[in-house]
């Protein structure tokens, strides 16, 4: 964002820093009211991934374990949802705290920057609903074979809500490259050369995320290790073949 350069005293940045989190969590707070009036519906959305393999499997039953677990899965569904519908407006908040760090940015790279990082995070959920949840649960479930299968409908919805939200936090690596290159913090001959840790780490943090099994972990590595390919063209478009 464009704007005149001017020094700021660490109170000053402490005062910028809290105004952000404050309207951040305004931006969260309303929209999780909002989205508490349509739970249900976000809830059966939620399931719809796992349909198929409980239509097939007829052994599957999905329960709540205590009085108490609906109250609290709304709730969740709630949060999480306010959480992703604001979040382009924590990164406006995020973007413009740390553009002082950063050269005149344009309000033009400002703006593409806000789309595409919302963009990103839209197709990180998307790729986990609509590809790495239901295979994965398909895959899980088959080892089961007859056996009768009681899951918890808050355990269930909690893991797709918190896979969904760090896989599409995941997906903002190119956003995360741009920003450090700008900031002369990265390089792409930095990460060329440790591509090998990279690729390591992605599957590592794929198994963190995922369910305990291989195939999920595949499904999410390969992306992560795309992303950081793209991570690589961008920091050589900032900054060329410097060193980090």
């Amino acid at each position: 964002m464009e704007k005149n350069q001017k020094s700021m005293t660490f109170w000053e940045h402490i005062d910028e820093l809290r105004k952000c989190l404050l309207f951040s969590a305004l931006a969260v707070l309303i929209s999780s009211v909002c989205a508490s009036f349509f739970s249900e519906n976000i809830k059966s959305f939620l399931i719809d991934p796992l349909r198929p393999s409980l239509d097939v499997v007829e052994n599957i039953s999905l329960v709540y374990s205590d009085p108490f677990s609906p109250f609290f899965l709304y709730i969740s569904i709630s949060f999480f949802t306010g959480l992703f519908c604001s979040l382009p407006i924590v990164m406006f908040f995020a973007l413009r705290f740390i553009s002082p760090a950063i050269n005149k940015i344009k309000i033009s790279v400002f703006i593409i920057t806000l789309i595409v990082s919302s963009l990103l995070f839209l197709t990180g959920i998307l790729f986990t609903y609509k590809a790495l949840i239901p295979i994965s649960f398909s895959f899980l479930i088959s080892f089961a074979g007859n056996e009768q299968m009681i899951f918890s409908i808050n355990s269930i919805i909690h893991k797709i809500l918190l896979i969904c939200f760090c896989i599409g936090i995941l997906f903002q690596m190119p956003i995360v490259a741009y920003f450090l290159s700008k900031m002369d913090l990265l390089s792409a001959k930095f990460l060329s050369k440790n591509r090998r840790y990279a690729i390591l780490i992605s599957f590592i943090v794929s198994a963190m995320i995922t369910p305990p099994d291989f195939i999920s972990q595949i499904i999410l590595g390969i992306p992560i290790i795309i992303l950081y390919e793209i991570c690589i063209i961008i920091a050589k478009t900032v900054r060329g073949n410097d060193s980090a």
